[in-house]
This record gives C-alpha cells, sequence and structure tokens, in this order.
C-alpha cells in the first residue's frame, strides 16, 4: 500500500554522559556527548516532493520566547536594565506601565490583554507590519486584570520585551541575538524568519484538516515580533540548549531565575511553586522528572524542546503540519523520543496514590467557590472524606490529595493547589494544567 505523500517532522535526541539507548536501537552506536538521533521525515515541499532533512530550518513560533527572555537577562548581566524595571522606563506613555515590570512580562502575570486573541488578528496574519504600529495595535486594550495578581499566556508580553531589547541594546532584535547567541553558539541556522514564502531549506507549513493536507497560510511572521519571529533547525536548538545549561551564554544566576517559577501576589511563599512557567520556560515533570521546555505552534508549524537535567537528556522535535497529522503532535513526539532514549532510567509511570494522613478539617478547609474569571465558577464539595471538583457544564471530577493542600485532578493531568493566608485561612486556588495556570480567589461566603 502506497501512501499519498506528507509534510512530517524532523527530530534530535542526545545524551550527554555515559549514555545508553534503553530498548530503542538507534542507527548508530551511543557515543557520549553525541546526538543519539537526528534525522528528518516527511517532506518539506509536499508539491515538489523535497525531503526533510535533520537540516531543515522550520518556523518555530513560541521557542523564540526562551530567546526573548534571555536576551533579557543578558542585558540584565551587562548593566542595560534590571527585571525589576518597569516598562515606563522604555515605553513612558504605556497606559499603567509604572504598574507594570519586566518580570511581569516575562512570567506572563502583566494582566495586558493578549494581541493574538482578539478577532482581527486572524484577518490581518498575511500583512506585514512594523513592530511599533504591532505595539499600538494593542495598547489601549483594557487589562485583563491587576498587574502580578494572575497568570495568563500572553504573546502582548513577549512582544514588548523584544522592543525592551531593542531600546536597551541599541541594536535590532536580529543582531542582538545573533551577536549574543546564534554565533557564539555556532547556530548558523537560526534567525528572525524572512517575510514571503519559504525558500531554500526551510519547510513549507500545511494543515490538516478533514482528511486532507493543504498548504496553510503563511503568516507573515512580523506579526509575531519577539513572541514568536524565529526559525531554527533540530541541530542549531539542541546547540541553544547545551549552551545555555553550560554557561556559555548566561551566568548561573541568570539560568537559575530563567528556572524558576513565576511568583503571583498571594501565593505562600513557603511552599514556592515547582511547575508552571519560569523567566521564558515552563518548567513541569515526566514521570516525576523535572522537564525544562516550550512548545511553539503557528499555521502550519509546531515544535518542541525539552530537556530533562536529571538525565542530562535535550529532545527536539519541529514539524510542518498545524494542525497536525493523526499521531504527530510535538510534545507526544518529544516525551515519547525522551521515554525510548532512556528506557529504564526513565521511571515508569507512577499510580496515583492519596496522602492518607490530610484531615476531614484539611478538607474543609478547601470546600466553597472559586471565581476562575469572567463568568466562571469552580465549586469544590466534599462527601465524607473524599472531595469533587465542578464548574458548570463540565463533569464533577474527584480531587486526590497529595498533600493538605495540593491535588490531583482527575487523572492527573491537571493539579490543583490551595493557597492560605497567615491565619490559615484558604484564599485562593492555583489550577494547574500543560504549563498553564489559573488564579482562582476563593468566594466570600454571604
Amino acid at each position: 500500500m502506497t501512501h499519498p505523500p506528507r509534510p512530517g517532522a524532523s527530530a534530535f535526541a542526545l545524551r550527554n554522559g555515559d549514555g545508553g539507548a534503553g530498548d530503542l536501537c538507534w542507527p548508530d552506536p551511543v557515543v557520549p556527548g553525541r546526538g543519539l538521533l537526528e534525522k528528518g521525515y516527511g517532506l518539506a515541499d509536499v508539491e515538489s516532493r523535497v525531503a526533510i532533512t535533520s537540516g531543515t530550518r522550520f518556523r518555530i513560533g513560541s521557542i523564540t520566547k526562551p530567546f526573548t527572555a534571555a536576551a533579557i537577562l543578558k542585558l540584565q548581566e551587562q548593566g542595560k536594565l534590571r527585571v525589576e524595571d518597569t516598562l515606563a522606563k522604555f515605553i513612558p506613555d504605556w497606559p499603567r506601565g509604572a504598574e507594570v515590570t519586566l518580570y511581569h512580562l516575562l512570567t506572563h502575570t502583566s494582566g495586558i490583554s493578549n494581541y493574538t486573541a482578539k478577532p482581527t488578528f486572524s484577518a490581518n496574519v498575511t500583512q506585514g507590519i512594523a513592530l511599533d504600529d504591532l505595539i499600538r495595535s494593542f495598547r489601549d486594550d483594557p487589562y485583563d486584570f491587576a498587574p502580578g495578581t494572575q497568570f495568563r499566556y500572553d504573546n502582548s508580553g513577549y512582544v514588548l520585551l523584544g522592543f525592551v531589547v531593542e531600546k536597551a541594546s541599541g541594536l535590532s532584535y536580529a543582531d542582538y541575538l545573533h551577536r549574543e547567541f546564534f554565533e557564539p553558539l555556532g547556530m548558523k541556522d537560526t534567525g528572525v524568519d524572512e517575510a514571503g514564502p519559504a525558500i531554500g531549506r526551510h519547510a513549507l507549513g500545511y494543515s490538516y484538516d478533514g482528511g486532507v493536507v493543504r498548504r496553510s497560510v503563511n503568516w507573515d511572521i512580523s506579526r509575531l515580533a519577539g513572541a514568536g519571529v524565529l526559525h531554527s533547525t533540530v541541530g542549531d536548538l539542541y546547540r541553544w540548549n547545551e549552551g545555555l545549561l553550560n554557561g556559555r551564554i548566561l551566568s548561573a544566576a541568570s539560568v537559575k531565575a530563567a528556572f524558576t517559577v513565576g511568583f503571583v501576589a498571594g501565593d505562600d511563599a513557603r511552599f514556592p511553586e515547582e511547575t508552571g512557567y519560569g523567566l521564558g520556560w515552563i518548567i513541569d515533570t515526566l514521570r516525576g522528572q523535572r522537564e525544562i521546555g516550550h512548545g511553539g505552534e503557528l499555521a502550519g508549524f509546531g515544535g518542541y524542546l525539552l530537556r530533562l537535567p536529571a538525565h542530562e537528556l535535550t529532545v527536539v522535535v519541529l514539524l510542518n503540519s498545524v494542525p497536525q497529522l493523526p499521531g504527530l503532535q510535538q510534545w507526544m513526539l518529544a516525551r515519547n523520543i525522551a521515554a525510548a532514549t532512556l528506557g529504564q532510567a526513565l521511571p515508569p509511570e507512577q499510580p496515583l496514590t492519596a496522602a492518607a494522613t490530610v484531615t476531614v478539617a484539611a478538607l474543609d478547609a478547601i470546600v466553597g467557590r472559586y471565581d476562575m474569571g469572567p463568568g466562571v465558577v469552580l465549586s469544590v464539595t466534599r462527601e465524607e472524606n473524599r472531595v469533587f471538583f465542578e464548574v458548570a457544564g463540565r463533569p464533577k471530577t474527584e480531587m486526590f490529595p497529595r498533600s493538605d493542600r495540593a491535588f490531583y485532578v482527575g487523572a492527573g493531568a491537571a493539579e490543583a493547589t490551595f493557597v492560605s493566608d497567615g491565619s490559615g485561612k484558604v484564599v485562593k486556588a492555583i489550577l494547574k494544567q500543560a504549563g498553564g495556570r489559573i488564579d482562582a480567589p476563593k468566594i466570600p461566603v454571604p
């Protein structure tokens, strides 16, 4: 049986240390510090039947954000700014700019409305735009919340950070990244993407819809700026990861800051969040192992970059089909490659086990209603020694305590943490799933 020509993916996996490919046989013997897998699958150009290789360039979307964040941290090391600086320092007339810090922008806690969620965004994605005009297009939009009080993933913040990079460095965003990162690390296939059709070694973007593969809308990448403007290859993203983690481009203090989950007003400083969004990176877990990574997705392109520090493993997956072909989800592929690479070295999936020591009084403390945003209320109820999570229009789901403040939701794909004030009274719930976070204040009982 023959298959129609289809887009595909490029993948890379490298493990430093003594290596070992688990149960999966890679094409070459495992050598310490050498790639275990670097390969392309499918077609970069379906119409001309040009194959994807490990050297094919892809638009990487939001994997740009770690680069933008690193540029801010580098400028801080160079004494040209501080992450505590306000946006007003760089854009004096920005509404409420004296309340918004660079830290808020980096951690998606600024409250500035996400411009890519506006109904008009998709209508204009093929048209080029100057950075000043892009920023002006969302300058006067109402804030979603007071700066620093909630987390909400926000491309607007990273567009503004790209502008700050230019303002503080005196260089264009592209030139600053090239000088500080791409050139020192030998990243010859990474840069600000060009407007117009892809040429040479660049993959074309496709979509899979209703069983049909077709060319996707070709966005003018200027619409994304510091939030998603870059292209790269799997090999270059490996060089980036290794250079960052081995102190070649940022200090150890900056790297530690980047990998520390952001703080939101009302969080309990005694219990810092271990998973969530840092400064340009998503901090998560894979089978109980700390995972540092970031995904990216835009029309026709998707990617995922992850690192398991305990195993010194980097995995990169880039693809040129979004919406994706069946089984071609970048985050799933990256995690499957990680599991196959490590084999028995990666702990197996652990069954969810509820903590046996949580008291009924601790469960009663979290019972109540929580405000998740406009018109959305979460209800937490107790039935004997079991607690349940319910949002209107969705099935009631049991929560299983890991401690008296942290709970698995359902099968464990999501989690809820309940935060107390100084007197021990629960004041809000933090809901997390797939790197996202919702802060839901507890609604007072009348």
